[in-house]
């Protein structure tokens, strides 16, 4: 119980050194992040079709998710070679996911105020008609933040100068989040590619929180493979992240 206690209390204080604390010292930074996934929901929804507001505002939620964790690349790589946080958490009894889950916190809580703005959207156009779904949205965006968190965690072991780092997090969170069926339905892309175009991890759960919202009809059999997509992949880059944490110690 004792180390339990240790290592929440570890995942707090890292997530607030890194999230809530630079954002009660400088809360443009908020503003900052939040006009990018909403400005593309008031572009659709100024210039598109009404049923592309909903796509529009699924894909929102998903960017801001997946954005905040994209960011945390820079974060990752300057703790690691210029503050040498990482290598100081090396040498604690804490376990090898408690620095993963505090920095991963972080993004959480800069994601937070994006995600509420869109939740309060979605409950002011009728996206949003129950708590049920309010629910699922929650869920879907949690499983995608430990996701795309531990990703950028990952592939952060390969990236030794933080020259690369923003040139780097501008593509994976435009390649993942844009490209991909985020904002726009799976439905008009030809079926035979249905399967590789939801291989992001972005585009299966875009396409889990359209179904369960009411929003696209599709056969079960695709609903299912976004769960096992999402769910295989997290367990992979967890496993991943332990083993590339082993390494460097």
């Amino acid at each position: 119980m004792r180390r339990l206690i240790r290592e929440l209390r570890a995942i707090t204080v890292l997530g607030l050194f890194n999230g809530y604390i630079p954002v009660k010292n400088n809360p443009l930074w908020i503003i900052s992040f939040t006009l990018g996934p909403v400005s593309y929901l008031f572009l659709l929804y100024m210039i598109g079709r009404e049923n592309i507001v909903d796509y529009a505002f699924i894909g929102g939620l998903v960017l801001s998710m997946s954005a905040s964790a994209y960011g945390l690349l820079g974060d990752i790589i300057w703790y690691r070679n210029s503050l040498k946080i990482q290598d100081m958490f090396i040498v604690t009894p804490n376990s090898i996911y408690t620095y993963a889950l505090g920095i991963a916190l972080s993004s959480y809580i800069w994601a937070l105020p994006s995600l509420a703005i869109f939740i309060i959207i979605g409950f002011l156009m009728s996206i949003l008609r129950n708590i049920y779904v309010l629910g699922v949205i929650i869920g879907l965006t949690t499983i995608l933040w430990i996701n795309t968190a531990l990703f950028t965690l990952y592939i952060s072991r390969f990236i030794r100068s933080e020259k690369y780092v923003w040139p780097l997090v501008s593509i994976i969170s435009l390649g993942l989040s844009v490209f991909p069926p985020v904002y726009y339905p799976v439905s008009i892309l030809p079926r035979d590619i249905w399967m590789i175009a939801l291989i992001p991890p972005t585009a299966s759960s875009a396409l889990l929180i359209e179904s369960f919202s009411g929003i696209i009809c599709v056969e079960n059999f695709y609903i299912l493979y976004s769960i096992f997509n999402l769910a295989v992949q997290t367990m992979a880059l967890a496993i991943l992240h332990k083993r590339s944490f082993v390494l460097s110690e």
